[in-house]
């Protein structure tokens, strides 16, 4: 029936048209597959998954934003063990630290039934391939167990097992025994008087666990309370600590003994410590070595720290001289130097002194060797001080600054302490403190892991962030790619948190202000396989800044504006804006292959600081300098720049133009050689700049607008701009007007155009091949928003036509981002553009969007299929391609019916892509 079709297409006698194409970089083909070809190179039609596109920063995962962080721990190599929980499910990751990303290779799921989710979580590695999960649901004494192993790709989960421990809510003790026992002890509230107790739990087949036998009584008392330590000193050898209240006014601190030969528990020795009275008590250990372990008592207003000692021959506890220091508030941790040495850190809630403390404990007792109060103001409500050793002698101190209210941040200090060093270095500020998590967080919701090479993990809710340090000198090093987005600090009144542009060599460069920790950073992205990759990082700014501008001064040569604290503020010194706070640099250098060289930064001090402001790059050798006075005047000023082969100097000149008064906002395009237009709250303004400097304003326009904002404006490539506005009434609804200037008149030369889409949160771009590029926030009738917490993509790009005419040809397309976000769009030329956004869970990806003028794809063109390939090839090869008329294929077809492009590139028969083609036989397809 269809067999008659062969031969006839083209006129008779040919059955087809092919044609030879390299296959893209980066690309493999298959026989068969449907593919595109884009700018003369052969790609397989296939839509890249958004999570499959690169993420911008290697230092960050997120994952889901409803789950709190519970475990981090390393496995081996580079890869670690994550847990997170929300009240239903329990997840556990196995991440995976590669140089170019964070990555989860496997994730298992483990529901919670009860009702009311999850009281106590705990997990506690027992060996190098294998640790114990444990949870109590809310409302019950039944707690759950299983264990997780792990090898060198996956993750098994054993068999759930339930028991009834009447542990009153505290969390039980786990340590190892042997291969498959391990030691488990709780305190029981089950009858009076309350018990801590020991059981031998046994792991069986299917990992399934059970206790043996009856549990040990290790001690009971009417007040013994639930806090207690329990800790593995060698094999075979273990110490518990728990605190007994005896009145009001005194208690006591025991310390006994329980060893395991292999068959049985037993208890030995134990010693009592007077203390006095209190309502609340926590006890920890710090174990030095097999024979020697510090132990911690917080009670109401005390702090005490006793050297435990085994004697050899009995394994009896001794107490040795202890250490006691005030302490209202239960902010303190402390890490092991050296089996004879620890350090703690206390933080003094009145006072706001943050304290180091280095300890000896040589003799038996406890011998202070240095101390130092390394913050003064380190205050909060809530605070929590967690030490982490990460090697080489390093160690991290992160806590929870709280200056004043509504001013929470959690950070990290960092130092170095040898085992044999008696003094507490000074540090560096810059260099060796850091924010882990910017404003709202507080320190309780983050666990520390330590990486293989020197650094840290910091986890926080549904977020993982990979913190790299160095050893000579101490510092944070903060070299690698960062992150940006909205929100980020100083109580928003910030500006223009990102700038970026397209060099003339194909480079593109983007400055911004990092989250976290808000210094200033530039990345570097060079060509690469048709798309692009970050080659350097470079932070030009340890200081919060904000005000970001760049421009190209001539090919590969740059010159980034930006403001800047002059001390960092994390209090209400924030809302402060004027020159004894702020400063604005001038920042130049060349980047090339090797990232951002000859980096030369200028101080400029205008007479009035500025609250946002831009440059404008012109055609005679200077910049427009563009800007909001803390006094509300919008100004106008020229810098000349001098180029040499050494240097690039910057020159304000004297003349200082005023534009307007009264406003917030102004921003600046060229729309000529040496002509800018300039929009504020209220008008547009055209001005000149001579050969000699001089600035001239040309005319200016008054907003004739009614319920309406002004959201930018945009250069349509003629010597004119768009305004683009939205109706404040009818939802937000985009609004397009024209505006030309000529015979030194501003005017609006067409009809004012509204575009059929209701937004919200409008962001404008750029102008590109006729098209004003802007992004806006899809206006949905009934639905959730996204925020930081809970990301999700709901930003629109618009692509809208800048011609005036009765026909305009906008095009619309979901942009992978979310409003929490910023988007990035930078044309390359007429059919590529270079943009950044987000996954769904919010990681910063990047990408190379095509377009081919309907269909816009991201990561590679997958746009209308162009066709099928006759045989297989790698990057670099060439592979004959079906355009037209019949194709032959190896994969049988359905005689009679229509086959699409498929999501993975293959032919289909679902309706879901675009029409391939027709099969008439078994093995033809007749292409469409």
């Amino acid at each position: 029936m269809y067999s008659s079709l062969k031969g006839l297409t083209s006129g008779g006698g040919t059955s087809s048209i092919k044609r030879t194409f390299p296959v893209a970089p980066g690309e493999t083909i298959e026989k068969d597959d449907v593919v595109t070809i884009f700018d003369n190179m052969l790609y397989r039609n296939a839509e890249m998954p958004v999570d499959g596109l690169p993420r911008f920063s290697p230092d960050v995962l997120y994952l889901n934003s409803e789950e709190y962080s519970n475990s981090i721990h390393p496995i081996g190599g580079n890869s670690y063990l994550y847990i997170g929980t929300t009240q239903k499910v329990i997840s556990i990751y196995r991440v995976e630290l590669e140089a170019s990303r964070m990555s989860v290779s496997v994730v298992k799921k483990l529901p919670i039934y009860g009702v009311e989710g999850i009281n106590q979580f705990q997990f506690k590695p027992l060996s190098e391939d294998m640790g114990i999960l444990c949870y109590l649901e809310s409302n019950t004494s039944i707690w759950t167990m299983l264990t997780i192993r792990w090898n060198d790709s996956g993750l098994q989960l054993g068999e759930s097992s339930r028991m009834e421990l009447y542990s009153g809510g505290s969390l039980p003790a786990i340590e190892s025994l042997s291969d498959n026992k391990f030691l488990l002890v709780w305190h029981c509230t089950k009858v009076a008087p309350w018990r801590l107790k020991a059981s031998v739990c046994h792991i069986g087949l299917n990992d399934l666990i059970t206790l043996e036998g009856y549990a040990t009584e290790i001690d009971s008392a009417a007040n013994l309370y639930s806090e207690f330590a329990f800790s593995k000193l060698s094999a075979g050898m273990f110490a518990a600590s728990y605190w007994v209240k005896e009145s009001d006014t005194k208690g006591s601190l025991a310390t006994k003994m329980v060893t395991w030969n292999g068959e049985r528990l037993a208890l030995g020795e134990k010693t009592v410590i007077p203390t006095a009275g209190s309502w609340q008590s926590e006890v920890k250990h710090l174990v030095l070595s097999s024979v020697h372990f510090i132990l911690s008592l917080k009670l109401d207003t005390t702090l005490t720290f006793h050297p435990i000692t085994l004697r050899e021959a009995a394994n009896i506890p001794v107490n040795g001289g202890p250490t006691t220091g005030n302490l209202a508030d239960s902010f303190y941790d402390a890490v092991k130097i050296s089996e004879k040495r620890f350090v703690t850190a206390v933080c003094y809630k009145e006072s706001g002194a943050l304290v180091l403390n280095l300890f000896d404990t040589t003799d038996g007792n406890i011998k202070q060797i240095a101390g130092k109060a390394v913050l003064t103001s380190v205050k909060g409500s809530s605070n929590k001080l967690t030490l982490t050793a990460i090697g080489q002698s390093l160690f991290v101190l992160a806590f929870n600054h709280e200056p004043e209210r509504d001013y929470a941040y959690t950070q990290a200090l960092m130092f170095k302490m040898a085992p044999d060093q008696n003094v507490i270095d000074d540090l560096n500020w810059k260099e060796q403190l850091t924010t882990i998590w910017s404003r709202d967080a507080a320190a309780y919701g983050f666990i520390f892991c330590p990486t293989a090479a020197s650094g840290f993990i910091a986890a926080g809710q549904g977020r993982l962030k990979l913190f790299r340090c160095g050893w000579s000198p101490t510092r944070f090093i903060s070299s690698g790619v960062g992150e940006f987005n909205r929100v980020t600090g100083d109580h928003d009144r910030i500006w223009r948190t990102v700038a970026s542009v397209v060099l003339s060599n194909g480079y593109v460069v983007i400055a911004y202000r990092e989250r976290d920790t808000w210094h200033g950073k530039l990345s570097v992205l060079q060509p690469f396989e048709g798309s692009y990759k970050p080659i350097q990082s470079h932070t030009f700014s340890y200081s919060h800044v904000d005000n970001l501008s760049i421009v190209e001064l001539t090919p590969g040569v740059i010159a980034l504006q930006y403001k800047q604290r002059i001390n960092p503020s994390y209090d209400s010194k924030q809302l402060n804006s004027d020159n004894t706070f702020e400063e604005l640099k001038l920042l130049t250098g060349s980047v090339s292959s090797t990232g951002l060289s000859g980096k030369i930064t200028t101080g400029f001090k205008p007479e009035e600081a500025y609250i946002n402001s831009q440059i404008v790059k012109l055609d005679n050798g200077y910049l427009l300098h563009v800007g909001v006075t803390s006094n509300y005047v919008v100004t106008a000023r020229v810098i000349r720049c001098v180029i040499n082969d050494a240097s690039v100097t910057f020159t304000p000149l004297d003349q200082v133009e005023y534009l307007d008064y009264q406003r917030m906002n102004a921003s600046a395009i060229l729309i000529g050689p040496n002509l800018a237009a300039i929009q504020t709250d209220s008008k547009m303004i055209v001005v000149e700049v001579g050969e000699n400097g001089l600035l001239c304003k040309l005319a200016d326009h008054y907003f004739q607008l009614q319920d309406r904002t002004t959201r930018g404006i945009i250069a349509d490539g003629r010597g004119g701009f768009i305004q683009v506005t939205t109706h404040n009434i009818n939802q937000e609804l985009l609004e397009l007007t024209p505006y030309r200037f000529g015979n030194d008149k501003l005017f609006q030369y067409a009809d004012t155009r509204s575009v059929n889409r209701t937004t919200l949160d409008v962001k404008v771009e750029v102008g590109a091949d006729g098209k004003a590029a802007l992004f806006y926030q899809a206006r949905w009738q009934s639905g959730r928003s996204s925020s930081l917490a809970e990301p999700h993509q709901n930003l629109v790009l618009g692509l809208l036509d800048m011609n005036a005419g009765s026909n305009p040809e906008d095009r619309h397309y979901p942009f992978p981002c979310s409003e929490g976000t910023l988007p990035v769009f930078l044309p390359l030329d007429s059919q590529r553009y270079f943009c950044m956004g987000t996954d769904p869970d919010g990681n910063q990806i990047y990408m190379t969007a095509y377009s081919n003028g309907e269909q816009l794809t991201y990561g590679k063109p997958c746009l209308t299929p162009q066709g099928i390939a006759g045989s297989n090839g790698a990057s670099g090869e060439y592979v004959e391609v079906a355009i037209r008329g019949i194709a032959e294929v190896e994969v049988p077809l359905r005689a009679g019916s229509t086959y699409y492009n498929g999501r993975d590139g293959k032919l289909s028969l679902y309706p879901n892509g675009s029409k391939v083609g027709l099969a008439i036989s078994e093995y033809e397809l007749l292409l469409e």
